[in-house]
């Protein structure tokens, strides 16, 4: 009883990983899948790179410090939350952060957001390709439209699955419904 069964990933109501990471509320339960599966470093990545593009379209001064900290999460070797990059990557980056904090190349922001962009787009394909197929699949996905229907019906896509989740003869209704305390250990195990 899987959301990928009840739900056509090639579909026009597709909850697509943009979708997922537009919305905080959605963001969560992708995060917290990801730390279940000990798989959450490229959500981490993504989520900090658009927190960095954010703080470089506003022009926000925290925007080299955004840069530094991805490079240290994600690319660095040896970095918590290391990604698969070439050495090549890691260095030219490691060099564009460093004449954007010294700020001896006035071209230095571009090539970091340049470099990130592409590293991103990589993440972004095997994100949508490998682990939101899992996602969808999961128990997740179904907490995420069953557990907090109202919220989830805001939502286009959430709510396909929701009326997907419910058998024709609307037999599983009650089971929608958890026992307030399991409601409320799920709901705060997402925080």
């Amino acid at each position: 009883d899987r959301v990928s069964d009840r739900f056509d990933i090639r579909g026009e109501t597709q909850l697509t990983l943009e979708d997922l990471l537009a919305d905080h509320w959605r963001l969560s339960y992708l995060k917290s899948f990801t730390e279940a599966e000990l798989s959450n470093e490229n959500v981490a990545f993504m989520v900090r790179v658009r927190e960095f593009e954010a703080a470089v379209t506003a022009g926000d001064a925290q925007a080299r410090a955004l840069g530094d900290t991805i490079f240290d999460s994600h690319i660095k070797a040896g970095a918590p939350e290391e990604m698969a990059v070439t050495a090549r990557l890691r260095e030219q980056l490691k060099q564009a952060l460093k004449q954007w904090k010294e700020g001896t190349s006035s071209t230095a922001e571009v090539s970091v957001s340049g470099l990130l962009a592409s590293t991103y787009q990589t993440v972004y394909r095997n994100v949508s390709f490998d682990v939101l197929p899992r996602f969808l699949a999961s128990e997740h996905a179904i907490e995420m439209a069953k557990l907090h229907p109202s919220k989830a019906m805001l939502y286009e896509p959430s709510r396909e699955v929701f009326e997907r989740s419910i058998d024709e003869d609307g037999d599983d209704w009650l089971a929608l419904w958890l026992a307030a305390h399991e409601y409320f250990e799920r709901y705060m195990s997402l925080a």
